[in-house]
């Protein structure tokens, strides 16, 4: 896959080094990345700007990773999201249904998953043709 130099990422993590590591993986394939820890930052960029993905893990000022991926949605539906969660895929599955998210990455943040599904957007806004930003 080329470059995704043009595509913007935001990074919704309170861990410094979950964020970190997302960051690497994603630089790596040129994605313009902004990282917050707060909710409230995380929701008023999103107003602001459009993210075509999103990582969303725990937040500040938020009760759970499934309660921020819900404000997103309804903030910015377009915007993809990829959950962080060390629940099991089922749990997370049933708790995020109808929020249409790509899947979920373990909190230690395997780059090999994380990739995949990195890949699997790119393959998505490829056939989309997300607009440049």
């Amino acid at each position: 896959m080329e470059n995704q130099g043009d595509i913007k990422a935001l990074v919704v993590e309170k861990d410094q080094t979950v964020v970190e590591s997302i960051e690497l993986v994603l630089k790596e394939k040129s994605y313009i990345v902004t990282s917050t820890s707060n909710e409230d930052e995380a929701l008023g960029l999103l107003r602001k700007t459009p993210y075509p993905l999103a990582i969303v893990g725990d937040a500040k000022g938020t009760s759970s990773t499934f309660e921020i991926m819900r404000k997103i949605v309804m903030t910015s539906p377009m915007t993809s999201i990829i959950l962080i969660s060390d629940l099991p895929t089922k749990e997370v599955d049933e708790r995020a249904e109808g929020y249409g998210i790509l899947g979920h990455v373990s909190r230690s943040i395997p780059s090999k998953d994380l990739t995949l599904l990195i890949e699997h957007f790119e393959k998505i806004s490829q056939s989309v043709h997300l607009p440049k930003t």
